[in-house]
């Protein structure tokens, strides 16, 4: 079962990453990060081939969905980490992250927070921190 938490957190990680790399701005931060260690040329080499279609691809892929999938592997990782187990000793660790991005989605909502509060990037962090609990439930050993 740890294989299969940490496979899920590497390849929610990985597509949340392919969808920012091959699809988003190359105004963001990450892009001269590929170039720093030396990723650019494959980075642009992807993006030639796909970036194009980024037009075709609902908004809530491109915009909400990588911070669901980045949520859910965090959650499958701490799962992999503390062996299935949750209880009062752990559980501000499975959570957070997931209370660090829900808090910051409701701040903007109030204008606590700078940015643009999206209903759908609360709904994906909601659901990518919910998962995890729901597909791995017959192997949680819970101890709150």
């Amino acid at each position: 079962m740890k294989k299969q938490l940490i496979s899920s957190s590497i390849l929610t990680l990985l597509c949340g990453g392919l969808i920012y790399m091959l699809f988003r701005s190359t105004t963001l931060k990450m892009f001269s990060w590929y170039e720093i260690i030396g990723l650019g040329g494959i980075t642009n080499f992807l993006r030639a081939n796909t970036f194009q279609y980024s037009n075709q691809i609902p908004e809530w892929v491109l915009f909400s969905l990588p911070d669901g999938l980045w949520i859910f592997s965090y959650v499958s990782l701490m799962f992999a980490i503390w062996q299935n187990s949750v209880s009062n000793k752990n559980i501000f660790w499975f959570l957070i992250i997931p209370i660090l991005a829900i808090g910051s989605e409701i701040g903007q909502l109030f204008g606590l927070i700078n940015g643009t509060f999206d209903f759908k990037d609360l709904l994906l962090y909601i659901v990518g921190m919910t998962l995890p609990f729901i597909l791995f439930k017959k192997s949680i050993n819970l101890k709150l």
